[in-house]
């Protein structure tokens, strides 16, 4: 049988042996390369590949071993691949063949028989960055660096001097790779000795030490770069994520400042410092350099959408919908650009402008919020029947969207005080979907609203099992247990957990506060609840604040700031209770 499947490959070595040899498969040693280039990198020169190949005739094992070689790598067997090639190169000493087999080694990490083929590519191809790059990549991964620098040495030497540049970021691309990183940092710092005038050396290095976690050395070294280029754009961005990631938020921002101030056409710059704005929650700062973008490149329909957001988010209303028209016209598949003008539309209780914005979307990622949101906009036209007939119609796939449309039915009926048929609506959800903490969560609110405590406590504890990080229902939890029975010390417990999670969540600040009041430490209530209010202005916590204040003698403050919240929201009922409270 051997002796047959013999006969028959080398029938077959005539029309193909030319094709194994000189080609390159598409298949897995080829992904080796990745490990001494980048994708899209060009070609590296190629010295000539005919006048010094070996012209010797091939025998019989040769050519099988070959032909079994580049089946072997087509099949994905990476190492028995590596060894067979490997085996031909030797006794060919064809460069192209040990190209193959030292290209197979390493990507089937047999590094021992890798750098043999390695060193006779480099021998028979003395020039080849491709071949010198390979066998510095083994070396590393040996663990033998001051050889590996020689050929990255080399390297740099062979490279002509409009392909240095790319020479150095092939090379730290190599070095990136190698999992001793601070011998990898060692040799690029030495290789950039070699040209200390060159700002691409210094951005690679910057590179490579900064994913190397030594993010001092990596600053130090992009401020070369830009010492050395300081209108390089790239490199500018590069100091700025360095900045963030070693959270010197101010010194970023200024750097950002400084940069544009002497490079005011620098629009990539500028939108990574609106970006960095955004993430401060800086809103009208990103929105002033959004602008200036959109006055140098009007026709980006990103930045335009953008201005229109962060227009939306400073509620400069008339300038979101202008932008955001806009973006829809550059770009009619921006389906949230579409969902927003609705919302924008329906504050302005232009109902039908908003329902036909709604409607307009009619796929994509915002498709079911924006049908939820068209049913909730017909509820508050007094068509709640209409309403949840649209949702019914809404088609859904998998849970996650049928929680979705159930929850906005939900809502709708919780908006028009139905708060039976609400908990009626969830506990029949959750007899299909039991485990669903979304509907059990919603189920729990609206437990409380019908006074049915235990099934609150139930439910949100049920939540609590499945994710004790759930900060709102921790806070739901505290909430009810203060506001509904004298179980303080459970309902601290709970809000202090709530609060570790997220410090800064007004609504857990007043609840916080509002405990604080049921205990009697009015100073300490009115800190929380202050907090509270200036993060978000919200009926309800207002409502809380100003009781505070006014049974604790403080009753202009308390009217002053009822006031104003009725004047936001005119017809909150936790508010309008409280007034007629303590106003009759």
């Amino acid at each position: 049988m051997h002796h047959l499947l013999r006969t028959f490959v080398l029938l077959m070595l005539a029309g193909l042996l030319a094709a194994c040899a000189s080609t390159t498969s598409s298949t897995s040693p080829d992904a080796a390369t990745d490990a001494t280039t980048n994708a899209g990198d060009p070609a590296p020169s190629a010295e000539p590949q005919d006048k010094d190949l070996p012209k010797a005739s091939l025998d019989a094992d040769t050519l099988y071993n070959l032909l079994l070689g580049e089946i072997a790598s087509r099949r994905g067997q990476i190492d028995l691949a590596a060894t067979l090639l490997g085996k031909v190169a030797q006794d060919t000493r064809d460069p192209r063949v040990a190209e193959r087999a030292a290209l197979a080694g390493l990507y089937a990490r047999r590094f021992s028989e890798a750098l043999e083929s390695a060193r006779l590519w480099v021998e028979l191809r003395p020039k080849s960055v491709e071949a010198r790059m390979t066998l510095g990549a083994i070396l590393l991964e040996l663990e033998r660096a001051a050889e590996a620098r020689a050929h990255f040495d080399a390297i740099l030497k062979l490279a002509p001097s409009d392909q240095l540049d790319h020479a150095y970021m092939r090379t730290v691309s190599v070095l990136a790779r190698h999992a001793k990183r601070n011998a990898a940092l060692e040799i690029m710092e030495s290789l950039t000795q070699q040209h200390p005038r060159s700002p691409v050396a210094q951005f690679a290095l910057s590179h490579l030490a900064v994913r190397s976690g030594e993010l001092d050395k990596g600053l130090s070294a992009i401020n070369r770069a830009l010492a050395l280029k300081s209108d390089w754009e790239e490199a500018a961005l590069f100091k700025a994520r360095i900045l963030v990631s070693q959270k010197d938020l101010v010194r970023a921002e200024k750097f950002y400042e400084s940069f544009l101030a002497s490079h005011p056409d620098s629009v990539t710059m500028r939108i990574n410092y609106a970006r960095h704005l955004i993430d401060l929650k800086h809103w009208d700062q990103a929105r002033a350099q959004f602008e200036r973008v959109v006055r140098s490149s009007p026709a980006d329909p990103e930045a335009v959408y953008a201005l229109g957001l962060l227009s939306m988010q400073t509620g400069r209303n008339a300038d979101a919908e202008k932008y955001l028209r806009q973006a829809v016209e550059m770009r009619p598949d921006n389906h949230t650009a579409r969902l927003y003008l609705g919302q924008l539309a329906e504050n302005s209780k232009r109902y039908e402008e908003a329902g036909q914005w709604y409607q307009s979307v009619s796929h994509g990622d915002s498709y079911l919020e924006s049908q939820a949101r068209y049913a909730v906009m017909l509820a508050k036209q007094g068509k709640i029947d209409q309403a949840r007939a649209h949702l019914h119609k809404v088609p859904a796939e998998g849970e996650k969207q049928r929680v979705q449309l159930l929850l906005a039915e939900e809502q709708i009926l919780r908006d028009a005080k139905r708060h039976a048929e609400a908990f009626e609506l969830l506990t029949a959800a959750l007899g299909r979907m039991p485990q669903n903490n979304e509907l059990r969560y919603a189920r729990a609110l609206t437990a409380e609203k019908l006074g049915h405590l235990k099934v609150a406590e139930t439910d949100l504890k049920d939540v609590l099992k499945r994710d004790p990080k759930h900060a709102h229902a921790l806070n739901a939890l505290g909430y009810t247990l203060a506001d509904r029975t004298n179980r303080y010390a459970e309902a601290k417990d709970y809000l202090d957990r709530a609060l570790a999670l997220r410090p800064d969540d007004p609504f857990i600040l007043d609840s916080m506060g509002w405990l604080m009041f049921r205990l009697g430490k009015n100073d300490e209530a009115v800190r929380y609840l202050r907090q509270a209010l200036t993060k978000r202005s919200d009926a309800e916590i207002a409502a809380h604040l100003g009781e505070v204040l006014w049974v604790t003698g403080r009753r202009d403050e308390a009217k002053e700031i009822w006031n104003k919240a009725l004047r936001e929201t005119p017809d909150n009922d936790a508010l309008l209770d409280v007034i007629k409270k303590f106003k009759p």
